[in-house]
């Protein structure tokens, strides 16, 4: 079974930072600098107590503990830039061939090739291969009101079925 295809959506991109933001940057306990080097939440060198860092961001007046997931990649982010990197981040998005995107909406592949051509269900062509976005597949189930078609729990997070 093929995966599905993340397909880059969106990027932005930081720094390099001037030299009083390094300086800034490079003064956080917890932050291990350059790239390259070990990540935040990684098994600490020898001789070296072993911690999670712990992150809480204030914006506007909110106060924020973020968990090991986020402060990790903010920690990277952060010892990149002081490093004097500059950064892009860049955001990912799942997508589906007319395959996997008939078998979510419990159709035959040949029924969503036609209902893509209608226009019914929005697809996106990677050169002559079109991409079908799993929400767009279970908005479609859900219009149609038919709880036998597909699988209305499908979580972006997880293969399709």
């Amino acid at each position: 079974m093929a995966e599905e295809i993340p397909i880059l959506t969106r990027s932005s991109t930081f720094g390099p930072l001037d030299e009083d933001e390094r300086k800034i940057l490079t003064g956080i306990p917890g932050l291990r600098g350059t790239p390259g080097l070990a990540a935040a939440g990684s098994p600490a060198p020898a001789g070296e107590p072993s911690t999670t860092p712990d992150a809480t961001v204030v914006l506007d007046g909110t106060t924020v503990r973020l968990g090991p997931a986020a402060t990790a990649a903010v920690l990277e982010l952060l010892g990149r830039l002081a490093s004097g990197a500059a950064v892009t981040v860049s955001e990912q998005d799942r997508w589906l061939n007319t395959s996997q995107a008939a078998r979510l909406a419990g159709i035959s592949n040949t029924y969503l090739r036609q209902l893509a051509d209608r226009g019914e269900i929005p697809v996106t062509y990677r050169g002559t291969h079109r991409r079908i976005h799993p929400d767009d597949v279970l908005a479609w189930v859900r219009q149609r009101g038919s709880g036998e078609a597909g699988t209305a729990e499908y979580d972006s997070q997880d293969s399709p079925p």
